[in-house]
Parts: structure tokens; sequence; C-alpha cells
């Protein structure tokens, strides 16, 4: 059997070479409608499966969101106790044309019934952490661990002006070279709370488009990468730390920061979301950004 005509496999080639340009196809599914096909933006390297479930007394609410993300994100989960309520945040990444898709039937992973980790949890939402009225939550399986929430952006989910100095300050920006983060519109800013690392973190929108820079006071876990991702949508992301006021200013030799790979062992998250993004936490619209 001879080989088939080279105008033959023409098609079959320009087909090939067409499929392999286009972007990863996750499905986008909203809280509600029905899912639909999305092509990913370049950057945006993963599928990804968001559920929020808020459980009061016997009743149980659930709220899942499908689409595209970053590669910085991790499978991850989080809950917590805001009044009568528990909020249970969780994500799943892949990596896979529509690997994201709904499956019926299947359900998360259960664990027999134990005592795992036992944390103290509080929520801005309802005041219970600026008021001191703490309440115990049992972890859901034996690898989850305690964490501490605190957001730098909105003042509804953290009223940041009500926590203490700190005495450290830092430089604080956020735009491009010319517009939003030149050396003019650079500003020094009072550090406050658990806030005691400066930050600098430089990263790209999309292809094409001018480096993006982030400075500002930070906690420590603001130095990984999947954080800084999430909340401000940037890729090829480098990010650092430094100890000390005025660190962060792009004169200063940057020998003297340190790059922002985790840690092992708990540590705190800082995450910039509004309460609305616990539903968008942890992606395009997610209860994580």
């Amino acid at each position: 059997m001879g080989r088939p005509p080279p105008l033959l496999l023409l098609p079959a080639l320009l087909l090939l070479v067409q499929t392999s340009s286009w972007g990863l196809h996750c499905m986008r599914c909203e809280s509600s409608g029905p899912c639909q096909v999305e092509e990913c933006a370049p950057g945006q390297d993963l599928c990804r499966t968001t559920v929020m479930r808020i459980s009061e007394e016997e009743e149980e609410l659930e709220v899942v969101v499908r689409g595209c993300a970053y590669p910085e994100k991790t499978n991850r989960t989080m809950s917590y106790r805001t009044g009568l309520q528990i909020i249970t945040l969780t994500e799943t990444v892949c990596g896979t044309n529509f690997c994201n898709r709904p499956r019926p039937g299947r359900h998360s992973p259960s664990f027999p019934r134990s005592r795992y980790l036992e944390c103290v949890s509080c929520a801005s939402s309802d005041m219970s952490c600026e008021r001191g009225r703490e309440q115990s939550l049992q972890c859901g399986s034996p690898k989850e661990q305690c964490l501490e929430v605190v957001t730098y952006r909105s003042l509804e989910v953290v009223e940041l002006q009500n926590l203490p100095l700190n005495g450290f300050q830092c430089y604080s920006c956020e735009g491009n070279s010319t517009h939003g983060c030149s050396s003019e519109e650079m500003s020094l800013i009072d550090c406050r709370g658990p806030m005691n690392q400066c930050l600098e973190a430089t990263g790209t929108n999309g292809p094409g488009t001018p480096s993006y820079t982030v400075r500002g006071c930070a906690t420590d876990s603001w130095c990984q990468r999947v954080h800084v991702a999430d909340a401000f949508s940037l890729t090829h992301l480098n990010v650092t730390c430094c100890h000390g006021s005025g660190c962060n200013h792009p004169a200063r030799d940057v020998q003297h920061r340190r790059g922002g790979a985790p840690r092992p062992g708990p540590a705190p998250i800082s995450l910039t979301v509004t309460l609305l993004m616990t539903a968008r936490l942890w992606g395009g619209t997610l209860l994580w950004t």
C-alpha cells in the first residue's frame, strides 16, 4: 500500500497546526444558567472548578463556578465561620481540554468521622474578629491546617484603618513605569497590623502588554506568587519581599530582597477579596482571587 498523495495530507496538517495554535478550552459555568465552552486567554493554562458551600444548622447551599485559571493556581480549600454559618471554599484545577466539565453523581471525598485539627474562626463580615468573638471550627480532613486571611484592598472585609500601625513603611503603587508606578506616583505609606514586610511584584496582564508592578505592605504569605497572581490576574510573575522601611524602592539593591517561594508548614494567607468574591475567591470570578 503506497503513501497517500501529499495533497490529501494537507487538510489534516492544516487542522493540526490550527488546533495546536488554539488555547486551552474549559467549561465556563456561572452560579446559574447552562455551562458554555470557553477558550482561555493567553497565559491561562488551567481549568478550575470552584465550589462554595454555606451550611447553617441542617440546611446547606452549594454554588459551583467553572472557568479558566492562571498557572499559579493550585488545589486548595478553606472553611470559616460567619454568624451561624460555616462557609467552605474549595477549588481544584487541571490542565487538559474540558477537564473541569461537570460529572453527575461525583461528590467530594469523605473522611471517616474523627477528631481532626481544631482552629479558631472569625470573620469581618459579622465583625466577630474585630470584637474578639472567635468560635471553634473543626477541620474536615486530616490535611487541613489553621490559617489567617488578611485582606489588603477591600475595606468591606477588614477595616484596615482600624488595625494598629506597626512602625514599618513601604513604597506603594500599582501600574506600569509610566502610569501608576512611575517615580512621581510612588508614595511611602504606613503599614498596619501583621503587614511587616515590603512587597514588589512584577508581571504582565497578557501578551504584548507592558510590565505591571505592584508595591506595598504585605504579610509573609503575600510573598507566595499564587496570591499575587490571583489578586491582580498577572502571569510571568517575579515576587520579592524585604524587611525594613522603604526597602521596596526600585533604587534599592534587590539582593536584600528574597523571592516568594512557599515555605513548608502552616503560614498565614493574604488574599485580596471582597465578601462577594467569597464567590470570587479563587479565579476569574471566584471566591478567592
